[in-house]
């Protein structure tokens, strides 16, 4: 027995000798024990943990901010292959070079009793040409259409361009029949077509001959009052009341009764004089009772007009006669008789202004015996 505890002891102490015995501490971590056998190496017990491979490339991303409700979102990296270099696009495109037309200097004068013209100028604002030919303007009164038309006066400037930057003066005529007199009007003018449903919400452009950058700047407005018409020019109106032999030689001559009215509203000056010349058609187109065939007639004769027959103020009416050949004399021919001619008188007024030539001619059909 006594060997039996001996042989027990010594195996412990071998046990004890060269074994590593661990020692936990009251904070329960394992302190190093030193070999007796080996000098100066410490052994570090392994805690147990999990060895990874670390990880690369790896991009931290913030977190949501919650508190604002705004999400970040990280920036974009460009894609780049080795050895290439970096190319951008450029989003941003070059803008169509178009005209681009105003309407400036707008200006009134009247044309005549019923119409008024409007002088303006049109300007290409734009980065492209525009052919003159393709420019024109519409009118309108109160948004009623009140007339247009193209902007260039000669047939030559049609193919003209009107180049960025440059300008044009132009001149239209609108109607003011139903415009009252004294009465402001707004008056619009609007260029490279026209607007329909004008003065409504829904105007919309048509007949546009052109593109242009902006449609918005092709309408100026102005206020416009029609003052009262200026004073009607003179205007001389001549008529045959009457033919009949002429009591001088009734062989030889025809009188002529006529009147002479100044239907104007403008006085014919003192100086101002008027002439009559006077001639015979035929009207059965006979060449055999024809002795001479003209494109006017054949020449009966012409005079001056006295003064006291010039009826100088407006409405004045003046009663004369002419005496006018039928037969003989030089450069006259005889006509034949009883054959029916168309006499005409025309008057020819200098000095003044004539407001309507085609009222300076009568005629009357008279039977020559």
């Amino acid at each position: 027995m006594k060997k039996i505890l001996i042989l027990f002891l010594f195996i412990a102490g071998a046990i004890s000798s060269n074994a590593q015995v661990k020692k936990i501490d009251s904070g329960k971590l394992v302190k190093p024990v030193i070999n007796a056998k080996v000098k100066g190496q410490i052994v570090v017990p392994t805690t147990q943990q999990t060895n990874t491979t670390p990880a690369t490339n790896v991009s931290m991303v913030p977190p949501q901010q919650t508190a604002t409700g705004m999400l970040y979102t990280p920036p974009s990296t460009t894609t780049q292959t080795p050895n290439q270099p970096t190319t951008t696009t450029n989003s941003t495109t070059t803008p169509t070079a178009l005209p681009d037309m105003v309407i400036t200097n707008i200006s009134f004068s009247p044309n005549t009793g019923n119409t008024y013209a409007v002088n303006y100028t049109l300007k290409n604002v734009g980065t492209a040409a525009v052919k003159k030919g393709l420019l024109s303007v519409q009118s309108y009164i109160n948004g009623a259409p009140a007339g247009g038309g193209n902007s260039t006066s000669l047939t030559t400037e049609i193919n003209q361009l009107l180049n960025p930057g440059e300008s044009m003066n132009s001149r239209n005529t609108f109607g003011t029949n139903g415009i009252m007199v004294g009465n402001a009007y707004t008056f619009e003018l609007c260029v490279n077509g026209m607007k329909s449903n004008v003065g409504t919400t829904s105007e919309t452009w048509v007949g546009q001959q052109f593109s242009e950058l902006n449609f918005t700047n092709n309408v100026i407005q102005s206020s416009f009052t029609i003052p009262p018409p200026p004073p009607a020019p003179a205007d001389i109106e001549v008529t045959i009341t009457k033919i009949e032999k002429s009591p001088v030689d009734t062989a030889s001559f025809v009188r002529i009764y006529y009147t002479l009215k100044n239907i104007g509203e403008t006085a014919i000056p003192s100086t101002a004089s008027l002439s009559l010349q006077s001639r015979v058609e035929d009207t059965d187109n006979n060449p055999s009772t024809f002795l001479e065939t003209a494109c006017c007639g054949q020449a009966t004769g012409g005079d001056t007009v006295n003064a006291d027959g010039i009826p100088f103020t407006p409405g004045n009416v003046k009663e004369l006669f002419y005496d006018a050949r039928v037969a003989g004399g030089a450069n006259f021919s005889t006509l034949p008789k009883n054959v029916l001619y168309k006499f005409n008188i025309q008057i020819t007024g200098a000095g003044f202004t004539d407001g309507n030539n085609s009222n300076n001619k009568s005629g009357y059909n008279y039977l020559l015996h």
